[in-house]
């Protein structure tokens, strides 16, 4: 009997030890489970949200004789103006044409403003907009991307394709066609193309590629579609590039285009008559050519305009070359290049982020600052002067205001102003389209509607082990006095 008696009492003593354990282990997991929950990862969500760096204000200066800058007015400015957006619109992205605007909206749609003689504008009218206007984009077509020609207009889509619109008499709009289209029709890719980014010179268009090859159609009276040749296409041609080539990022001039290679270098094609393409010659090219970079030089961005061009170093350094007869290439001269020249930034500036107009260049810091330099004819440089400067001067943005990206048009500038610190981002529009079904569903950590579920488990957690804890007290066998 006390052999079992003493059983019994190690069988009890086990059970309580294991009780109190139990609930030392739901304290335990109780108190972990929500901080685990707050240090999950997040990633991207499929479908379209306000994006974290979507901008409630563009700013636009100089020429807009055909309401380029979008503020309601045909007057023009030397200082920044602010565009006059939808009420609750957010924007990801700007172009700017010869004397039309575009902007990529963060709900995919597309606005324009400005000059509308070809369509360019898109909203199936010839009718000039001193406002932005909507481009009617085909039904469920969501745009990532933009860019603009000289009277024509391009978009990039969620599903890898390209639509343009506006002018089409040599074939710019790539569909086939010599006609004009005042609404987007699609790009003719070839079978199984997806495009990540596109380009639009003065009447050709270029195409960035998912396998890191480039489309050219359009005019090509100086090679400017880098096949070759010198004939037209209203269809996309592949660019020759060098054996090996993978290219990350592309740029039209005017005549002229631009690529930069997965190594750092850059390639330009067409037209060289004021030493565009870098190369250290005056000759036009069909096929592409690599740019004399200085020697240690690696190029992360590059911009065209009509007859120079500018690239970004991975230093934060900005190299130009081509015609200087305005200053646009910003080294302090007016004396063409046909190699790159460095840009005289300011002591201790470095830059993000460029773009290149006819006659001027525009450039941002990583202060949110924004620079001109080059023709200033009606402000296009932003300094509330009209006198050209042969180096960067600062554009006269108003305190407090941040810009995260510039665009160029033939005589007028745009920016993107960055959120005011703490800003609240808009909540998705409605009329977004719903997130592709077919994508398999991102792994995002326990946030929104689950939250309250993973409180009350952990809740339930510390009640199960509080009590589990208090009933192996209370049967532990009292202790005899002797």
């Amino acid at each position: 009997m006390q052999g079992i008696c003493q059983r019994a009492s190690r069988s009890v003593r086990a059970r309580e030890v294991a009780r109190a354990g139990t609930g030392w282990f739901c304290l335990v997991l109780a108190v972990t489970l929500p901080p685990a929950v707050g240090v999950s990862p997040a990633i991207a969500q499929h479908g379209l949200a306000a994006a974290p760096d979507a901008s409630d204000t563009i700013l636009a200066w100089g020429d807009n004789n055909d309401g380029e800058l979008g503020d309601g007015t045909t007057t023009d400015s030397s200082t920044p103006v602010e565009v006059s957006l939808p009420a609750g619109t957010t924007v990801t992205a700007v172009a700017a044409g010869h004397d039309h605007s575009l902007a990529v909206t963060s709900a995919g749609t597309a606005l324009a403003w400005g000059d509308n003689r070809f369509g360019q504008l898109g909203d199936e009218t010839t009718t000039d907009s001193i406002t932005p206007v909507e481009v009617s984009l085909p039904a469920g077509a969501t745009v990532t991307a933009i860019a603009a020609g000289d009277d024509h207009s391009f978009a990039v889509t969620s599903a890898g394709t390209a639509l343009a619109w506006g002018d089409n008499d040599r074939g710019e709009l790539g569909d086939g066609t010599t006609t004009r289209r005042s609404t987007p029709v699609p790009v003719s890719l070839p079978a199984g193309t997806t495009v990540t980014a596109i380009a639009g010179g003065i009447a050709h268009g270029l195409a960035l590629t998912s396998a890191g090859t480039v489309l050219a159609w359009g005019l090509n009276s100086d090679g400017q579609l880098g096949d070759g040749t010198t004939a037209d296409s209203s269809t996309p041609v592949e660019v020759s590039l060098p054996a090996g080539a993978t290219v990350t990022a592309i740029a039209a001039g005017s005549l002229h285009s631009l690529a930069v290679t997965s190594a750092g270098a850059v390639l330009a094609w067409g037209l060289n008559s004021d030493g565009q393409l870098g190369d250290g010659t005056t000759a036009d090219s069909s096929t592409p050519v690599e740019v004399s970079l200085p020697a240690g030089a690696t190029v992360t961005a590059i911009g065209g305009g009509r007859d120079h061009s500018l690239a970004v170093t991975s230093a934060g350094a900005v190299l130009a070359w081509g015609d200087n007869g305005r200053g646009q290439l910003g080294d302090g001269t007016t004396a063409d290049s046909s190699t790159p020249v460095e840009v005289s930034l300011p002591a201790g500036t470095t830059v993000t982020a460029i773009a290149a107009g006819s006659l001027h260049s525009l450039a941002v810091t990583p202060g949110g600052t924004a620079l001109g330099w080059g023709s200033n004819s009606d402000g296009r440089l932003g300094d509330g002067t009209t006198a050209d400067s042969s180096t960067p001067v600062e554009v006269s943005l108003s305190a407090g205001t941040t810009v995260t990206a510039v665009a160029a048009g033939a005589a007028h500038s745009m920016a993107l102003v960055a959120p005011p610190p703490g800003a609240t981002a808009p909540p998705p529009d409605s009329t977004a389209p719903p997130p592709d079904s077919t994508a398999p569903p991102p792994d995002l950590p326990t946030t929104g509607a689950s939250l309250p579920i993973t409180l009350a488990a952990a809740t339930l957690l510390l009640l199960t082990g509080a009590t589990l804890i208090r009933l192996a007290h209370q049967h532990q066998p009292t202790r005899r006095l002797r």
